[in-house]
């Protein structure tokens, strides 16, 4: 009695389990028939190939929106050259007594792997910031002409192919080892997938030496190690684009922060320049202008500060006894301190100038400017008092003063040294009495007008003024307040004054 041989069980798998069998390799003890073996191929072609190809695209839209970030194309040009790879290898299993169609997709295997491993040493490039050396463009061109000789002789030539692939994995090597771990935080990511690929191609090769039997069925093992490198080099991308954009953010918030605070400095800036201004507006409010009202005399004053709060000062006064008294100062430096200073001076000139002479004047001020502990401000000054042309002059740490002598037209020059107001109490202040006769004309100033600069850096100077102060004599104090100002003015050009210019005119008219 002939008994039947047992048949080998055929297992046909819905296409939802596929991929359950794809990691499994088989079910159970029993074998896998031809059609189920040739379902696991087409499951993992379509499996592994779809993976890659959707973590291609995936960077590349990455790519699109981070341009500068390299990385991200070369990563996926690798995982979709990856997809054109296990895609051809698994057809060339589908393909059944059909040697020419095999062939061909044998050729297309052969013209899409050394790119994979190309951009897979760019991708590695671009993260470790190094300039691509000389050798890596000498592997570049031996994988891209090996490659078309792969193309004409797919078998013969595949080992010349995969010597430079070798050498390619080399560099990388090279590259991830020595460049990348001290440039990059999380490089752990990509090792991870590197020593997972490792292990499934030593998996791999001890296959094909027959050091093992196949684990669950699994005789191809390559591909999972190439799938876990692709997923850690996206999760490091990914982490990598988020800590990015993090950056841009944080980037963004302190550029913000940063334009509030300017626009907070700017206004409050604005608000200090306005009280600056009012300041100054306030402060030559508080100076006379030209007069002519006090008989026998026309007089004009002239104020140009510096910064909007002046250090220079000029002032005037006219008592019923037709004494006249006219001061002309200029504190250290100018600002706000110097404005302070002239403001202390004023005040005691309102209250005490006009009934004091002037050393004694002299001696107040410096004692009421010690007693205020003002620290190194200083104030030089000038004082002239004139009754009925007799001048009595005195200044403490001023410049000289001029005066035009109608009768002979000539510039006098009075210069009366001391020190400026603030300084020692005693010190020995002098006066000098002289003359002021019909057509002569007083001129007392500052050193901001002699001491302005032009754009090559010369000085205006005093013999400047002498000149012009001759030339000028016959006319108004007006007008020659005007002269010496726009003289000044067109010296500096378009230069704005480095100290304050202050002066003042005292012409004695003739007798009718």
């Amino acid at each position: 009695m002939m008994t039947d041989k047992p048949k080998a069980k055929t297992l046909h798998f819905p296409a939802w389990q596929v991929p359950l069998v794809l990691l499994i390799g088989g079910v159970g003890d029993s074998p896998l028939t031809f059609f189920d073996r040739w379902q696991l191929d087409f499951a993992q072609q379509w499996f592994f190939s779809a993976i890659a190809m959707a973590f291609g695209l995936f960077h590349l839209i990455l790519y699109y929106y981070a341009r500068p970030q390299k990385s991200n194309l070369y990563f996926a040009l690798f995982a979709i050259f990856f997809a054109a790879n296990i895609f051809f290898d698994f057809q060339q299993g589908l393909l059944l007594d059909q040697p020419a169609l095999e062939m061909i997709v044998l050729r297309l295997h052969r013209g899409v792997m050394p790119y994979n491993t190309l951009f897979l040493l760019l991708f590695l490039y671009a993260l470790s910031e190094t300039r691509i050396p000389r050798q890596a463009w000498i592997l570049f061109a031996g994988l891209v002409i090996t490659g078309i000789f792969a193309v004409l002789e797919p078998v013969e030539n595949l080992k010349y192919l995969l010597f430079f692939q070798l050498g390619i994995g080399l560099e990388a090597s090279r590259i991830f080892l020595k460049e990348m771990p001290r440039e990059k935080d999380g490089i752990w990511i990509i090792a991870f997938g590197f020593v997972m690929l490792f292990l499934f191609s030593l998996y791999d090769m001890s296959l094909d030496f027959g050091l093992m039997n196949p684990i669950w069925g699994v005789n191809n093992a390559y591909p999972f190690g190439f799938l876990l490198l692709i997923i850690s080099m996206s999760v490091y991308l990914a982490r990598d684009f988020a800590r990015a954009n993090q950056r841009i953010l944080e980037q963004e918030r302190a550029a913000r922060d940063a334009e509030m605070r300017q626009r907070l400095l700017e206004a409050e800036d604005l608000r200090k320049s306005r009280e600056l201004e009012d300041a100054r507006q306030l402060q030559l409010s508080m100076l006379p202008t030209c007069l002519n009202d006090i008989p026998g005399l026309d007089i004009c004053f002239h104020m140009q500060t510096a910064t909007e709060v002046g250090g220079d000062y000029y002032d005037y006064h006219y008592d019923e006894n037709r004494d006249l008294t006219v001061v002309v100062g200029d504190a250290t430096g100018h600002g706000m301190k110097a404005g302070i200073m002239v403001s202390i001076v004023k005040s005691l000139f309102i209250v005490e100038g006009p009934r004091m002479d002037a050393v004694a004047f002299f001696r107040k001020c410096t004692e009421t400017i010690r007693q205020m502990k003002l620290g190194n401000l200083y104030m030089g000054l000038m004082i002239v008092k004139i009754r009925e042309g007799q001048m009595v002059l005195s200044s403490a740490g001023m410049p000289q003063m001029l005066v035009y002598r109608a009768a002979t037209g000539t510039v006098e020059e009075i210069l009366i040294k001391g020190m400026p107001l603030g300084g020692p109490l005693e010190f020995p202040y002098q006066t000098v009495q002289s003359q002021l006769d019909p057509g002569d004309v007083l001129l007392l100033m500052s050193d901001g007008l002699a001491e302005s600069f032009n754009n090559a850096r010369e000085m205006f100077d005093y013999e400047r003024i002498r000149s012009l102060l001759l030339e000028n004599a016959a006319g108004t104090a007006s007008a020659i307040s005007d002269r010496l100002t726009r003289a000044g003015s067109a010296w500096r050009g378009d230069q704005p004054p480095e100290d304050d210019i202050t002066f003042a005119v005292v012409k004695r008219l003739p007798l009718p």
